[in-house]
Order: structure tokens, then C-alpha cells, then sequence
């Protein structure tokens, strides 16, 4: 037998529906007297649609109808924080590691620059409406790309265009599906079973030189890759 608050779930659900997106939900206190249950019953309800991506809470503000998954052109150079706000989402970012550090053989030979090179890494929690999409964990070479903890918490492909003034013009990527590094599940709200999309990302400038390397973990169930062929 389903719980109270499964049942009031599953209501709450079917009226969201004809809501829209970004719509504000009425106050857990309204909802309580409406359904005339707790509002421990009420913020229980909405944990689970919550959780299910159909509302997502803005601390001190309220709780909202979620839109559609976030989607991705992978033909177009967008940075996460210009894709969500063309989705009309407030996008944010949770700086998780910022460090400068030699390159090792690895990641020199992803940015094809020598071993002992100076890189920063980047590790980042990307979130729409509050809601966790990505974790990107990114390399950039120190000599093309001076980075600062101010830029990495904003938009760095936007530092890169506008500040720094070079042209960022392709980028190979590969995608597949794998489970999450076990130290990023929590962060994204995925369990060890769920698959992933996992993205390796080589961002090249006009001349050739690569000036990222990155890798990315995208919640599937709120995270959507689109891919354009042309002929």
C-alpha cells in the first residue's frame, strides 16, 4: 500500500503537469491546509518529485515546476552558463578543486604540450535552477590560457573569447556511457548503478594549439546531448 505521501505525490505530479515550467507552487503551509495533511507529509511529497526532477527549490524563494531536460548542441561552442540561460534557467557553478599544477604524461599528451608544463585543473558541479547536471573536471594549458579563481567561477569560454581574444573554433568530443567516479555521485545525485554520460572534450583554437581538456559526467536523467550532421 503506497504511503500518504506517495499518493499526495503522485496528485501534486498530475496538477503540475498543466502548470508549465517555472511555475511557483503554493507554499508548503497552503498545500498542508488544501490536502489536510502534515506539512512534514507536504515537504515529503516534494522531496519525491524533487528528486524525480519535476520541481526544484530556490532557497528562500520557493519551489518551481521544472522545464525540459537541458539540452546540448554538440555541433555549437556554448559554455554551460549561456546554454542555461537560453533555456531560461539560472545556471550555477560549485567550485570543487581550482589548482595549478605540472602536467603529467597523461594530460600533456591530451594537451599536447610537454611534460612538467604548467596546467589548472578544474573540477566544477554545474547546476540549473540549483538542480546538479555536470561535473566537469577541465585542464587548460597556464601559457595559453591565464586562468584566476574569479574567471574559473564565471564563464571561462567567455574569458577566452572576450579578454583573452582568441578564437575557439572546434572541438573533438567522445561520449559514451559509464557509471560515475565513485567521488561524484553524491555530488550529482546518481547511485553506483546508474549510467552516466561520460564526454572527453579537446577544445582547439584557429591555430591549432588545443587549449582544453576536459571530462565531463552529465546526470542523464536531466542532462540531453543533441548531435547535427550536415552534408
Amino acid at each position: 500500500m503506497a504511503s500518504k505521501y506517495h499518493n499526495l505525490a503522485r496528485q501534486l505530479e498530475n496538477r503540475i503537469e498543466g502548470l508549465g515550467y517555472n511555475a511557483s507552487l503554493p507554499s508548503e503551509r497552503e498545500l498542508a491546509i488544501e490536502f489536510d495533511v502534515s506539512r512534514m507529509t507536504i515537504r515529503k511529497a516534494i522531496d519525491e518529485l524533487v528528486r524525480k526532477n519535476k520541481l526544484y527549490r530556490i532557497p528562500h524563494v520557493g519551489t518551481f515546476t521544472t522545464d525540459k531536460k537541458l539540452y546540448k548542441k554538440m555541433d555549437v561552442f556554448l559554455g554551460f552558463s549561456r546554454e542555461v540561460e537560453q533555456a531560461g534557467g539560472v545556471p550555477s557553478t560549485e567550485l570543487l578543486e581550482y589548482s595549478l599544477m605540472p602536467a603529467d604524461e597523461r594530460i600533456a599528451g591530451k594537451l599536447d604540450i610537454p611534460v612538467g608544463d604548467f596546467v589548472y585543473k578544474i573540477i566544477r558541479l554545474r547546476k540549473k535552477n540549483h538542480v546538479p547536471l555536470i561535473i566537469d573536471e577541465s585542464y587548460f594549458p597556464k601559457d595559453i590560457v591565464p586562468l584566476s579563481e574569479a574567471i574559473v567561477e564565471t564563464s571561462i569560454y567567455e574569458y577566452i573569447q572576450d579578454e583573452l581574444a582568441l578564437n575557439m573554433v572546434f572541438a573533438d568530443q567522445k561520449l559514451v556511457a559509464r557509471f560515475c567516479k565513485e567521488e561524484y555521485r553524491d555530488y550529482l545525485e546518481v547511485s553506483a548503478k546508474t549510467p552516466v554520460m561520460y564526454v572527453e572534450l579537446t577544445g582547439y583554437l584557429e591555430d591549432g594549439r588545443i587549449f582544453e581538456y576536459s571530462e565531463s559526467y552529465k546526470n542523464s536523467e536531466r542532462y540531453e546531448l543533441v548531435i547535427r550532421s550536415h552534408h
